[in-house]
């Protein structure tokens, strides 16, 4: 798979909204002629938009259960550890990063930290790695000698070297807090448990309108849905910012998919599939950077969602009709996966929002008796947030003061979100563009 970084070009993307545009009209026109088409595809988005904003709501509300891992063993009983950290031009965050891992709770000789870089790397990655390794014994530092062929290629590249029982597979710029490798591995305890998934909490929310959106948003996806999603018996999932695996595990399921934008999400399912569980535990916390740049983060965007649509396209399929995971997990799996494609199609037939409101003289679309409807929908992300907020006070983590404003961003947000989803979807079923692994930075200038 090709990789590339964020340069600011936008003649590709340019194309592919033109296109967005042209298939959005052929949804569109047809409301203009007929107000039946119009009032059902109003129909569609507002019960599109209710269920979203339901199940954050009651994502955020169920989030106040309290879970705990099994009791912690003696050190002498912990496994050993391999953390595995990733890293394509990372020069400016890596040390910090493994500073980070070599600093946790955890028996030192227990615990080892494994490099796994670019050698195509051009800000000088290499150098910051072999200053590591001299620096602590700890530290193994692995050169993938190709061309950048994304996370999934770094990732099982480095794993031939890891070691430990359990690998604790990270981002270059996740920073893991002091505890989270011994609650972590608290859960491993279950032989059912072949993943643990925490949270990814943003440090950076004031550096642009952007970080702060996402920041907030990273917290709603990963604090209450997909915590949530375990906690109830649904389709747990987790994201390749952070995640530890039982090794046995992976050497039985084989490595991450290379050819998909996200095999995080492509790993859950096959995890699953095999019997294993995921847990997903938010005390387990690393401390991230989220993309500031439109550039940056418009490409993270579209490769999450692109890749999302190629792991339904591929899984939407008969294996979901049998165990393993129980039905309810195989439904929500499938429900998530549909809305991911659902989603972009929504995006496009929004203007119909517009000429159902011609049609009804200026009142909401579909008539005053929906007010309550679409009252719902624009104030359940909010309510989300608040509730959001709410439980991380009760847990004892502060946000930043800047935070509090995001909720009124959000649908501002949403609708930039939407058209990165829309686009996505035109690049990878209408263009069918190659996909390339576009990374959140550009290298330093150092």
């Amino acid at each position: 798979m090709e990789v590339s970084t964020p340069d600011g070009s936008w003649s590709g993307d340019a194309r592919t909204a033109a296109v967005a545009g042209a298939l959005s009209a052929v949804l569109v026109a047809p409301g203009v002629l007929l107000p039946g088409y119009a009032r059902v595809g109003a129909t569609a988005i507002l019960l599109f938009g209710l269920a979203l904003s339901t199940r954050a709501v009651a994502a955020a509300l169920l989030a106040f259960v309290r879970r705990e891992p099994p009791a912690e063993p003696p050190d002498s009983e912990l496994p050993t550890v391999s953390v595995l950290v990733t890293a394509y031009n990372e020069a400016d965050v890596l040390a910090e990063t493994v500073e980070a891992c070599l600093e946790v709770d955890y028996p030192r000789e227990k615990l080892e930290v494994v490099v796994g870089y670019e050698a195509a790397s051009t800000d000088g990655t290499g150098d910051v790695a072999a200053e590591l390794v001299s620096a602590d014994e700890r530290v193994v530092a692995v050169e993938r000698p190709a061309p950048p062929g994304g996370k999934a290629a770094a990732t099982n590249y480095a794993l031939d070297r890891a070691g430990g029982e359990v690998v604790f597979v990270l981002d270059a710029d996740q920073r893991p807090e002091r505890g989270a490798l011994r609650r972590a591995v608290r859960w491993f305890e279950d032989d059912d448990v072949w993943c643990v998934k925490g949270r990814c909490f943003g440090t950076n929310p004031g550096d642009s309108l952007l970080s702060l959106c996402a920041t907030v948003e990273r917290g709603l996806v990963e604090r209450t849905e997909f915590y949530v999603r375990d906690l109830v018996g649904g389709f747990a999932l987790f994201t390749g910012g952070q995640a530890l695996f039982r090794a046995s595990a992976l050497d039985e399921i084989g490595p991450f998919d290379e050819s998909v934008l996200i095999e995080d999400v492509e790993m859950a399912y096959r995890v699953r599939r095999a019997g294993g569980e995921i847990r997903v535990d938010p005390g387990v916390v690393t401390r991230e950077t989220n993309p500031a740049s439109l550039s940056a983060w418009w490409s993270q965007r579209q490769r999450w969602a692109r890749g999302g649509m190629q792991v339904a396209r591929r899984h939407l399929d008969s294996g979901l009709t049998s165990d393993p995971p129980p039905l309810r997990a195989r439904v929500d799996f499938a429900l998530t996966l549909a809305a991911v494609v659902l989603l972009p199609l929504v995006a496009l037939a929004s203007p119909l929002l517009a000429v159902a409101w011609v049609y009804a003289a200026g009142q909401f679309p579909l008539g005053s008796t929906t007010a309550p409807l679409w009252a719902w929908v624009a104030l359940g992300p909010i309510l989300a947030a608040s509730l959001l907020f709410a439980l991380d006070y009760r847990d004892g983590r502060r946000h930043d003061r800047v935070e509090y404003a995001a909720p009124l961003l959000l649908w501002p947000y949403f609708a930039l979100q939407a058209l990165a989803v829309a686009t996505a979807f035109v690049a990878e079923f209408v263009r069918r563009q190659p996909s390339v692994y576009v990374t959140s930075t550009a290298p330093s200038d150092d």
